[in-house]
């Protein structure tokens, strides 16, 4: 596999419109489901690589079908993880390019705040994670990842929210430029930035911040 090509992941979660994932899906090199985002490969009919998960949410006639068709299913109860966390485990045991998660958001909030907590622990893993739904794209900047650069059309909404503090941010191309300064959750956020050109540049010192993409 071209270490460059990415890993479509998909989760149960809030999915974005056919054509997005159907785009995702024609360019990645494998296809992974964590548990019953096996239910929204097989809507799309896709071609599944493996489906890892506790199984408590699929259904054993999609189970029954992906394995039929060749998917490697891979039964992890362990409930210390959750199946997004163990699906990302499984895919860095043999890839560290890049990785790109489809259904990670969703109408449960605690859901959602567990999938970022994953994304971000699990983000120094790959050479880039990302999740994507049909508002927007989301990546963490970490100490280690500690810069992205973005390709946006001019007007794009971007939203940088700490995880804790993000320490010394530095940006180019937003309208409300930040340059060596610290954001800190629960005390300054940035909500709702515009990209004013392009690329749009984010780096940080340290810390960990969410960057939102609006498509």
């Amino acid at each position: 596999m071209d270490p460059a090509q990415h890993v479509l992941l998909i989760l149960g979660g809030a999915f974005p419109g056919e054509a997005r994932a159907l785009a995702l899906a024609e360019s990645a090199a494998r296809i992974v489901c964590a548990d019953s985002g096996a239910e929204h490969a097989r809507k799309l009919g896709l071609n599944v690589h493996a489906i890892v998960g506790d199984f408590d949410s699929i259904t054993p006639d999609t189970l029954r079908f992906f394995e039929a068709r060749g998917a490697e299913i891979l039964s992890r109860p362990d409930q210390q993880h959750d199946d997004f966390e163990k699906a990302l485990e499984f895919i860095a045991a043999t890839h560290t390019g890049p990785v790109v998660v489809l259904g990670a958001t969703g109408l449960r909030s605690d859901h959602l705040i567990s999938n970022l907590s994953v994304m971000l622990r699990m983000t120094d893993r790959f050479e880039s994670l990302t999740a994507n739904d049909d508002f927007a794209s989301y990546r963490f900047l970490t100490a280690v990842q500690r810069s992205c650069t973005i390709e946006c059309p001019i007007g794009s909404i971007i939203s940088l929210m700490p995880f804790g503090t993000a320490h010394r941010v530095t940006t180019t191309n937003l309208q409300y430029p930040l340059s060596a300064e610290d954001l800190l959750l629960g005390q300054r956020e940035g909500l709702s930035n515009v990209a004013t050109g392009t690329p749009v540049h984010i780096e940080i010192a340290g810390g960990a911040l969410l960057v939102t993409v609006g498509h």
